[in-house]
């Protein structure tokens, strides 16, 4: 029977009188009074000293530890389990930063039809100045009525968990476009979740199909509706590869951080 440090749950060798993965220095003490660990990545973990290290991460944290909330390895194929890294630091410093650049772009953004529509009437005999503002004023109107209802569904979504049951396409049909006959091609992930709902995630084509993609019959997975790429699979051992939550780069499942942004893979 494999032995395991009381506190962080790693295999360690039988003479082993100090765990090497998180310091633990009276292991025989710990086991002889009946202190075995249990799975819980917080077991022997005091609040006093480093915060992070209550989360299940190392003193330093922009070093994460050996194990996961499973007491799974990071290095390497990950064990079945969702990450305990969804409130990492360095991953809600990323969000952040993304949020940041969004509201800065979406601020420049807004403006910019009645700035154009301003200039126009100014510079063409076409139309006046005041029904330049006007149409200038109802286009960054609609603007920021699509940034304020993007920022309000998100915030308003909840996190789940649920299993792929199914997935099938479907065409849908553009009647009465003339610009653009034909039909477009909706891709369907349908989901139940652990509280027994159904949900179907509709992509369409053009778009990233990022569940119809990542997701497979029979898996389980977690929705996380504040990251970027919010699918986060509970067996990742046969994923073809993990997406980072900030800046959505794919990358090899035995990865512990994204090699676009260093920031930590869900693992």
């Amino acid at each position: 029977m494999a032995r395991h440090c009381p506190v962080c749950g790693n295999v360690i060798d039988d003479n082993m009188q100090v765990c090497a993965y998180c310091g633990t220095s009276d292991i025989n003490d710990q086991q002889a009074a009946g202190q075995y660990y249990t799975g819980d990545p917080y077991q022997g973990m005091v609040m006093e000293g480093d915060p992070y290290r209550n989360q299940g991460y190392s003193e330093d944290p922009y070093e994460p530890s050996g194990f996961s909330g499973y007491g799974a390895v990071r290095q390497g194929i990950p064990a079945p389990g969702f990450s305990d890294r969804v409130e990492h630091p360095e991953i809600r410093a990323a969000l952040k930063k993304n949020r940041k650049a969004s509201g800065i772009f979406g601020l420049i953004l807004v403006p910019l039809p009645m700035i154009g529509f301003l200039i126009y009437s100014l510079v063409s005999d076409k139309m006046e100045v005041g029904r330049g503002l006007l149409y200038g004023g109802i286009v960054s109107g609609i603007f920021l009525i699509f940034a304020i209802f993007g920022l309000t569904r998100n915030r308003a979504a909840k996190t789940y968990d649920a299993d792929v049951i199914d997935k099938r396409t479907r065409q849908i049909y553009r009647s009465g476009n003339s610009d653009n006959p034909g039909s477009v091609t909706e891709y369907v992930t349908i989901v139940k979740t652990l509280a027994g709902k159904k949900k179907k995630i509709v992509e369409r084509e053009g778009s990233r199909l990022w569940a119809y993609s990542y997701l497979n019959i029979g898996d389980r997975f977690r929705y996380h509706p504040q990251f970027s790429f919010p699918y986060e699979l509970y067996d990742k051992s046969h994923a073809d590869g993990i997406y980072c939550v900030c800046c959505q780069a794919r990358n090899p499942v035995t990865s512990d951080r994204c090699s676009k942004c260093n920031v930590p893979l869900l693992k």
